[in-house]
């Protein structure tokens, strides 16, 4: 495949600039980079709510004329949240590749890329370190208590505990349940077995050597949380799965146990998990996504001392950020290498 120019659509969570910075390395292939911006002039909190309304959407009900203006000649357009509508595809009158720097394709009309041959690479995995790190790091904040202890001390308190009943346990001692077992669920595995804790994991749509390459044990659903002291969740939402922990599915778990989201806040029925945490049928939380976001500021998680909170920022570090368009941009060099790429989808 003959590529010479690409086009690097950024908008306000991954600006065109950073795209330059990871995709550059192209230009010593002779491939002309150019930058544009989509949205540039909405905050990075707002383009949030933008693109968390596109997951369920589509791209076609977007204003795309700003894209399409610079189309002329591109054969290669790389956007990471950017609208890729029919129109956006049927506008690039050179275009053979479609990349979107993150790991759904929601955003991209697949459908009119395929009838139009049109390649479409992605990025699965771009963020898979910084998750799958602050999974493990609020996991590990709420069985210590580490932000407990934090706000006691700035409030003047020196407290501590001393009754073995009310002691947390050691991880290694710990069983830790992994909802999801893709590209993110298995760095979590990695980066637990290290405690040497005993590690379960559920997930469908996995092989078996999957499980036995990562040393984690094949669960059921059910089985797995009955048996952990931890659950922490790493699925995609979908209609399958949106609501996977339900009242049924959390009075299924331990009362010691404590549930770690970092997913989709729609994994969970919300409301079922305030009503096991006030009555105690689990033990606590550590939540960075919602059904509602920015979290409103009546929710009942916000008065809870067991639930430690954060604001969907798991995924958010600079080599996240990067990560993305460093793949799209290597799937384009095999491409024109005459190789087919492991992120293509189309």
């Amino acid at each position: 495949m003959t590529i010479e120019t690409v086009l690097l659509c950024g908008d306000p969570q991954q600006p065109s600039e950073y795209m330059y910075e990871a995709a550059s390395f192209l230009e010593s292939e002779g491939v002309s980079l150019s930058r544009i911006d989509w949205k540039a002039d909405v905050s990075a909190e707002r383009f949030r709510e933008v693109t968390m309304e596109m997951e369920s959407r589509g791209p076609s009900d977007y204003d795309t004329s700003s894209i399409e203006a610079h189309l002329d000649g591109v054969d290669a357009l790389v956007v990471h949240k950017a609208p890729v509508s029919a129109s956006v595809i049927e506008a690039g009158d050179s275009l053979q590749v479609v990349g979107a720097a993150r790991g759904g394709v929601e955003n991209v009309d697949i459908e009119t890329a395929e009838t139009n041959d049109v390649a479409v690479l992605h990025a699965p995995g771009r963020n898979k370190n910084a998750v799958s790190d602050y999974a493990v790091s609020l996991l590990l904040a709420k069985v210590r208590e580490i932000p407990h202890h934090t706000s006691a001390l700035h409030a003047g308190e020196w407290s501590q505990e001393f009754d073995p009943d009310r002691l947390p346990r050691d991880v290694e001692a710990m069983t830790i349940g992994i909802v999801g077992f893709g590209n993110i669920g298995q760095q979590v595995a990695r980066r637990l077995s290290g405690f040497g804790p005993e590690l379960l994991a559920y997930d469908p749509y996995q092989d078996e050597s999957t499980f036995d390459d990562a040393g984690v044990e094949r669960a059921t659903l059910d089985g797995l949380l009955e048996r952990a002291d931890a659950v922490t969740l790493h699925a995609r939402l979908t209609e399958e799965t949106r609501g996977l922990l339900g009242g049924d599915e959390l009075a299924r778990m331990n009362q010691s146990a404590i549930l770690v989201n970092s997913a989709r806040g729609g994994l969970v029925d919300e409301a079922a998990l305030v009503d096991a945490l006030r009555t105690g049928s689990i033990a606590g939380a550590a939540l960075d996504v919602f059904e509602t976001e920015p979290l409103p500021e009546d929710h009942p998680f916000l008065e809870m001392d067991n639930v430690v909170l954060s604001p969907h920022t798991a995924g958010s570090t600079r080599d996240a950020v990067t990560n993305g368009p460093r793949m799209i941009a290597e799937g384009i060099e095999s491409l024109i290498g005459g190789a087919d790429p492991d992120n293509r989808i189309a």
